[in-house]
């Protein structure tokens, strides 16, 4: 059984900005067509300094892109054949582990990245739908279960550590030492990491029948984003989950796009970064984990819409210069900038009631209040529907404005506020 919210009014103050439209900027792209393109990595080679991006294309193998001009990404290798069939990957040190979707038949690869203009097969390991290999020598593969492989000893014969075969498992965030396995029938299991050969046990989200695909915590680690790769157009997309007591997770909140389905999910800051398939590359503020909403998007296959897949697939957000790279089934490689939103974000109790916003939720008209708003000045009122599309634009200088919302549908809706400055963002519910 799927869990819908309604959403119940909100307030967020933000001093000194405006809301910034154009947050996400598109600084280069490497176009591949017809290879089947899936997940994206970040590799530095050591002796050169030279950042590159490492391009999953399935049954094609894997690209290896040199990005140190993220304007002018240029291929530097290819290896395919030979069973090396990349769904995703992980590096450490020299080496790039590999895994495929059938897991029943393709063995993880290892490659030799020395040459990143020759890679080299130079070994095997048990297959996995998804890999994630840590600074420190460790790689966790999901699917089936989880396991755990040091590659401290020799990095050419990854060593079992720890296997939890009872769950089906399918993909893992770590953060600190935290390690959040999402894991589909079981739900997502939390653990301590300290020790990655003996995992702790610290909480659990149940299944709920939501399929527990991949997903992020917080920055400050209270909150648990889920994502549901298989939603239907009436269920969730992601579910937001308070862990602060990590032996009762609280279900508090959840965000739905009928139009497309999401993938997968990471958080930096304020900031969450979604590969969101046919709707592209998305952009939430999670600044507020009850009221999230997005900030920016980019659609990287205009060709496809509606729910299914294609479109962006992949993310790598965790760049030392802040580029994203992105990757898409049927276009290839993006390298995007995201300057967000530069702002002060605090409640300001003094200023909630210069706006006014009636009745809540409403039915055929909504009243906006901006009586101790200074009305020499222009006031620019926008709304955005859930999916943060703009429905309803205004510039004026009256103090009392009134809109006709009959036409509308039911749901939430963002109300954006601006003057000199100042911007006011406030929730509604059309009902």
């Amino acid at each position: 059984m799927k869990i819908k919210f309604k959403f119940f009014l909100n307030i967020i103050i933000i001093t000194s900005a405006s809301y910034a439209q154009d947050s996400i900027s598109l600084i280069g792209r490497l176009n591949y067509s017809g290879i089947p393109i899936h997940d994206i990595n970040r590799y530095v080679d050591s002796a050169t300094n030279i950042p590159y991006a490492l391009l999953c294309a399935s049954t094609s193998g894997m690209r290896i892109i040199n990005i140190s001009d993220p304007a002018n990404p240029v291929q530097t290798g290819t290896i395919s054949g030979g069973g090396v069939n990349v769904v995703d990957v992980g590096t450490f040190k020299q080496y790039a582990y590999t895994v495929a979707e059938n897991i029943s038949s393709t063995t993880g690869k290892i490659i030799d990245l020395t040459n990143p203009a020759a890679p080299v097969k130079v070994g095997t390991f048990s297959g996995a739908h998804t890999v994630y290999v840590t600074p420190n020598g460790y790689m966790y593969l999901e699917s089936p279960g989880l396991r755990i492989y040091d590659l401290n000893p020799n990095p050419l014969n990854p060593q079992l550590v720890y296997n939890s075969p009872s769950c089906t498992g399918h993909d893992v965030t770590i953060v600190g030492n935290r390690l959040y396995d999402f894991s589909d029938n079981c739900g997502t299991r939390i653990y301590d990491l300290s020790q990655p050969d003996t995992l702790v046990l610290l909480g659990q989200i149940p299944s709920l029948g939501i399929f527990h695909h991949s997903g992020y915590p917080s920055t400050d680690g209270n909150y648990l984003f889920v994502c549901d790769e298989l939603s239907s157009s009436t269920e969730n997309d992601i579910t937001i989950w308070d862990i602060s007591n990590l032996s009762s997770p609280i279900l508090v909140d959840s965000f739905s796009d009928p139009s497309a389905y999401i993938h997968n999910f990471y958080i930096i800051g304020n900031y969450a970064y979604v590969s969101y398939y046919r709707n592209g590359f998305r952009v939430f503020d999670v600044s507020d984990p009850l009221n999230i909403f997005l900030v920016d998007e980019y659609d990287t296959d205009s060709t496809l819409s509606g729910p299914g897949y294609g479109g962006n697939y992949g993310l790598y957000v965790f760049s030392p210069d802040g580029n994203i790279l992105a990757s898409d089934e049927n276009k290839g490689l993006y390298i995007f900038k995201f300057s967000g939103l530069q702002t002060n974000i605090k409640e300001e109790q003094n200023l909630l009631d210069n706006v006014k916003l009636f009745p809540n939720p409403a039915k055929n008209i909504i009243n906006i209040s901006l009586e101790a708003i200074d009305t020499f000045s222009p006031i620019e009122i926008k709304i955005y529907n859930l999916l943060g599309k703009l429905i309803y634009s205004e510039i004026g200088s009256t103090s009392e404005v009134i809109i006709n919302s009959s036409s509308w549908s039911n749901g939430l809706y963002t109300i954006l506020i601006q003057q000199n400055k100042r911007s006011i963002h406030k929730k509604i519910i059309i009902d």
